[in-house]
């Protein structure tokens, strides 16, 4: 009977571990809507019967969930997922990046995409924090993106760390036609056509990972992370991930991959200042990727930011730089570098800013992906702009910005490019 009246007991407690059970969290609902008229002049070649549209509507919608609580040890666990609700407007490729330039080729038959009506988890992770730093585990960018340091800009969604809004389209860039025979490794590799224009130091942004976050001692913080393999379990996936797997259309998969930065940020005498830095590395996990192909050598990214802020005034710049995993076996180069250079102007509720944005493609670049020949691709982009904040988290903006677009491999007619962008709309947090 004793036997008996124990076996019972540890079903008991069998039951209560097997039990869902629900945390006590609070949930909190947030998101964003970016809603803008766009009229873009890429200077394409149309008597190659390639036009692309000059206007367009763009938007970039999401809503985020967030359920927090404190434990009576003191430890605050959440969780937070990010959900893109672009409804119809939303094209998007084969890893959930949405096509948002005027004429972007969604479904020309070069980039590969799905049906709209789209609405993607973006985000999805927990958190651990204290007195000891912050921990995130899951779908939420590394280390070396939430230190990053900013340089001001005109308008954040046109050209600032990474765009969401944008009418110049890059398959024009290699000779002037609509083609996409600028293979981008950015619609794959990084995060979408959109940010090509941007300089933000998350290689891998759809990836399951581990980050530590420091806490803040007189300014300074500290973060790493890690992810064993790039790239998400999809939904019901179970098991290991392949090795030496196409996970896209470069056919590169990496492995490994470490980040780490640093920032500070201070004040003295009136005047704000901060700094950072952070470098990211990959190993490539195809072995098979020789010579001079994406994924050939270790991926190492870094960058640099500075910002000074005075009486409502702003001037400040970052740097990326990144070897673009490619192996330097031939002359001409193989990484990419972007210096960014801003002014802003914040006086209640009215914003002023500019910025100029410069980028270089070597020409081996990305494993040669990028279709360019000796001298590479040089971009240079100017934006000017502001906006006004009608209530708390809501603002009106509007911006122009113009480029001068240099491929080295073409002829004068065909090699310098000067498209123009002028953007007018509204963003609303909540």
């Amino acid at each position: 009977m004793k036997k008996v009246l124990l076996a019972g007991t540890a079903l008991v407690g069998v039951a209560a571990m097997t039990t869902p059970a629900h945390a006590d969290l609070k949930l909190d609902l947030g998101g964003y809507f970016r809603g803008y008229a766009v009229y873009a002049d890429n200077k394409e070649n149309s008597a190659a019967g390639e036009d692309l549209s000059k206007f367009a509507f763009q938007k970039d919608a999401e809503v985020h969930f967030t359920g927090e609580t404190t434990t009576d040890m003191g430890l605050t666990v959440g969780a937070h997922f990010e959900v893109k609700m672009m409804g119809t407007n939303g094209n998007f490729n084969s890893t959930g990046n949405q096509q948002i330039g005027p004429g972007s080729g969604c479904g020309d038959g070069n980039i590969d995409c799905i049906a709209p009506n789209a609405n993607l988890i973006d985000e999805s992770y927990v958190y651990f924090s204290g007195g000891w730093g912050r921990v995130n585990f899951g779908a939420e960018d590394g280390a070396a993106y939430l230190l990053q340091v900013a340089a001001p800009s005109a308008d954040s969604n046109i050209d600032g760390l990474r765009p969401t809004i944008q009418g110049f389209t890059s398959a024009v860039w290699n000779d002037k036609t609509a083609d996409n025979d600028w293979n981008n490794p950015f619609s794959d590799f990084n995060t979408g056509m959109n940010t090509v224009l941007g300089y933000d130091n998350a290689d891998f942004r759809q990836t399951d990972r581990i980050t530590y976050l420091t806490p803040k001692w007189s300014g300074f913080q500290a973060g790493v992370s890690y992810a064993p393999n790039n790239g998400l379990q999809g939904a019901g996936q179970t098991g290991m991930p392949f090795k030496n797997a196409i996970y896209d259309e470069s056919g590169a998969q990496f492995k490994n991959l470490w980040e780490a930065s640093a920032r500070w940020d201070g004040e003295f005498q009136g005047f704000g200042i901060s700094a950072g830095g952070g470098y990211s590395h990959a190993t490539p996990d195809n072995k098979a990727n020789a010579g001079v192909n994406f994924s050939s050598k270790d991926l190492e990214t870094w960058d640099a930011g500075l910002n000074f802020t005075w009486q409502g005034f702003s001037l400040g710049g970052a740097y990326r730089w990144s070897n673009t995993g490619t192996n330097p076996t031939l002359a001409g180069g193989h990484d990419f570098k972007v210096w960014d250079v801003g002014l802003g102007w914040d006086n209640g509720p009215w914003h002023a800013g500019a910025s100029w944005w410069d980028g270089k493609w070597d020409q081996h670049a990305y494993g040669n992906s990028l279709n360019l020949n000796a001298g590479g691709l040089k971009i240079d982009r100017y934006t000017v702009g502001g906006g006004y904040t009608y209530g708390p988290g809501m603002s009106f903006r509007g911006a122009v910005a113009w480029m001068n677009v240099k491929n080295h491999s073409l002829v004068a007619a065909d090699g310098n490019q000067t498209p123009v962008q002028i953007t007018l709309g509204t963003d609303v947090n909540f």
